[in-house]
């Protein structure tokens, strides 16, 4: 290997190592976990999304965000939501690529 093979790999173990601190730290934050995955209320839903609430009930209406309900409150999984970023980052680049290539 060589010195720049090394680096690669060296910033690519930092940011697995970055990615999964954050997890972590997410995971502390949120006392609500079902089936070891952090569930997530309404709020901080649009909290993470820098979403109105109105928005957030527009993605449910629409199915982009589904959720479930618990005691008359709107909860979701953190891995849909995560899913659901992943989701739009994949349109964006797609648009761009789009418009690039017209």
């Amino acid at each position: 290997m060589n010195g720049s093979e090394t680096d690669d790999m060296i910033i690519e173990i930092r940011r697995m190592v970055h990615e999964i601190l954050g997890e972590i730290r997410q995971m502390k934050r949120h006392r609500n976990i079902l089936n070891g995955s952090p569930i997530l209320e309404f709020d901080e839903v649009c909290s993470m999304l820098h979403f109105s609430e109105r928005q957030v009930r527009r993605l449910r209406e629409t199915g982009q965000l589904v959720g479930f309900s618990f005691n008359r409150r709107r909860m979701y999984s953190l891995k849909e939501v995560t899913e659901f970023i992943s989701n739009m980052e994949r349109e964006a680049k797609k648009s761009k690529e789009d418009v690039i290539t017209k």
